[in-house]
């Protein structure tokens, strides 16, 4: 074993200090969506108007992104994790406490940066120290990611259905983030290393490594990842408003959605050991723009869960899949692309949930849930374009998995 080896693997059992903070971060990436109907509600807005929530929030993560390299060459990793968990506390109560929905929207916006902090830290901080463990410790992450997507929409429909205020939903998860950080602050974590600041001359790098493959993966993470974070910010508020759901049914649905993420990436984990990453891609892809068209059509709300968590099963490893391409690029730029990939999910997740909360008031709830299908076709269209120049030894066999 070489001394490399020996440190990634040092450095790998440390990781799990990160990994009940990313249980909070899960439960804070749903609370919009656990929500979202009650805040309509409260400050009688429409659709259109509360799609600016998880807009807002998706552009305070694409403003820590952009500056994460920057301040890590600044402060270590353990340093900006604490200052985000803070960030997340401190922004999040402000947010329940909030008389307007202007002001609302301001603190909200902080929790984003917080939470943006808190998600893409872990990540940057394995990619740069894991080595060969990189894979195995982001499917960790992410996974507990997605277990706080699995208890965080309970506590919004317990909320619901003892018919306590809704903006205990939205404190609570704030007032959790600081026990949860405790072990990140006690714990000895190397300095990130060798992390080239994210800049125009970076990207050009990783554009010239190949052009056509960077422009078609970037584009499919904007798309894949609006498309299903778009799907899972309405269904709340679709099943509860358009189909009548009871008070906290729909959050236990959405519970299930978070069950059907971690199952569905644990699944897709294992059959990239075994198929290349792309085929995978272009078995789900089409069947889960499929079942995202048809999951909202019948009129019962049983069908529609059904539907549902059969199709976030299956959409569960779209953006995922795609996100381990940041591990083909050198170490030095590794933080980098890993970056530029999280954003490109971002920015996905910052305009698309926005856009079918337009669809939604304008043409109808069926319409505004059945439209992400069409995104996820156009993200096939991506998958096509760059496969004739997908460099088979490093894009094609790659079978890292992040999520």
């Amino acid at each position: 074993m070489t001394e490399q080896t020996g440190d990634s693997i040092a450095a790998a059992k440390k990781m799990w200090v990160f990994y009940p903070l990313m249980m909070v971060t899960g439960f804070v990436q749903l609370l919009i969506p656990s929500t979202m109907h009650l805040i309509m509600d409260d400050f009688h807005l429409k659709e259109g108007t509360a799609g600016v929530l998880p807009l807002v929030y998706f552009v305070g993560i694409v403003v820590f992104a952009l500056f994460s390299t920057r301040l890590l060459a600044r402060f270590s990793a353990k340093t900006l994790t604490i200052a985000g968990a803070i960030l997340v506390c401190v922004s999040l109560v402000a947010t329940s406490l909030s008389p307007w929905f202007a002001l609302f929207t301001f603190f909200y916006f902080f929790a984003g940066v917080g939470n943006g902090a808190l998600i893409i830290l872990p990540g940057i901080y394995a990619t740069n120290t894991c080595g060969a463990q990189t894979p195995r410790i982001q499917s960790m992450l992410f996974g507990f990611l997605s277990f706080g997507y699995i208890v965080g929409p309970l506590v919004p429909g317990l909320i619901e259905h003892l018919e306590i205020s809704w903006r205990w939903a939205v404190a609570i998860p704030g007032l959790l983030v600081i026990p949860f950080v405790i072990p990140v602050a006690v714990a000895r974590l190397e300095r990130i290393k060798e992390a080239e600041r994210l800049s125009l001359a970076t990207v050009r790098r990783m554009v010239s490594f190949d052009r056509r493959f960077f422009f078609g993966l970037t584009l499919a993470l904007i798309l894949s990842g609006g498309a299903v974070l778009g799907v899972i910010t309405w269904i709340v508020t679709f099943l509860e408003n358009e189909r009548g759901m009871t008070l906290g049914a729909a959050h236990v649905v959405l519970s299930g959605i978070g069950l059907a993420l971690v199952m569905g990436r644990l699944v897709c984990g294992q059959l990239s050991k075994r198929f290349r990453v792309y085929r995978i891609e272009l078995v789900i892809v089409p069947l889960s723009a499929v079942l995202v068209f048809i999951a909202p059509l019948p009129g019962s709300a049983v069908v529609n869960s059904a539907l549902f968590l059969v199709s976030a099963l299956v959409y569960s490893g779209v953006y995922p899949l795609l996100l381990s391409a940041a591990s083909i690029y050198p170490r030095s730029d590794s933080a980098a692309a890993y970056t530029v990939f999280f954003l490109c999910v971002s920015l996905g997740g910052m305009t698309i949930p926005y856009a079918l909360g337009q669809v939604f008031q304008h043409a109808g709830a069926v319409a505004g849930m059945s439209s992400s299908a069409v995104i996820l076709v156009s993200v096939l269209g991506c998958l096509l374009f760059f496969r004739k120049e997908l460099p088979l030894s490093e894009h094609a066999n790659h079978r890292a998995y992040p999520a």
